[in-house]
């Protein structure tokens, strides 16, 4: 049976602006870095077989945190890097608001109608696509054991929307899991489960 730790990176600079990040990257901010830290202490009796985590520089950050003096190589996984936002990245959300009022609507509240073509963003099917391709990927190269991944707020969403066997239709009603909170998936006989979503116990 295999165990997927799915976590998201701490908080950045720019969670605490409200700006889009997406392929672009900002630092962990002095939370984001205790956040990753108290995760560590938490997942200490966790034997981790195998680590993956997207490639951008703020996942990565959090793995190594996580990880601390542990000496196990962190295996990038483009299919896990987040939504792209196109020209809209590191911009402000009333910014992107303002200048697309159709688009950010139904980025946050309809996903089948969400169109980035405007500012050459990746649409809701193009990630579900690779995110799709990236789990795949998961459970050929992982037969059982505990493997740990780490991604971003998007991802994770279009990833459980997989997970959970929900269309692009319910995309739009999955949440998105709080940073650093660990959701822990079990893999057994093609099938997955969710044992606990968005688990923040490490930050209370």
């Amino acid at each position: 049976m295999l165990h997927i730790y799915f976590v998201r990176h701490g908080e950045t600079v720019w969670n605490t602006l409200k700006i889009f990040q997406g392929s672009s990257n900002s630092p962990l901010t002095s939370l984001g870095i205790e956040q990753a830290k108290k995760l560590s202490i938490h997942l200490k009796n966790i034997e981790f077989n195998k680590v993956y985590s997207s490639p951008l520089g703020r996942t990565i950050e959090t793995t190594k945190l996580i990880l601390g003096d542990r000496n196990l190589e962190i295996f990038p996984i483009e299919e896990f890097k987040e939504i792209s936002m196109g020209k809209v990245e590191g911009i402000a959300r009333v910014e992107f608001e303002k200048n697309y009022p159709i688009e950010y609507h139904n980025f946050w509240h309809n996903a089948s109608e969400y169109n980035p073509v405007a500012y050459n963003g990746e649409s809701y099917n193009e990630i579900l696509k690779r995110v799709r391709k990236g789990l795949n990927k998961l459970i050929s190269e992982n037969i059982d054991g505990n493997i740990l991944v780490v991604s971003h707020g998007v991802t994770l969403k279009a990833l459980f929307t997989l997970i959970n066997n929900k269309g692009i239709d319910e995309f739009s009603k999955q949440p998105i899991p709080e940073n650093t909170s660990t959701t822990l998936v079990q893999y057994d006989s093609e099938k997955f489960k969710i044992i606990k979503f968005s688990d923040t116990e490490h930050l209370k």
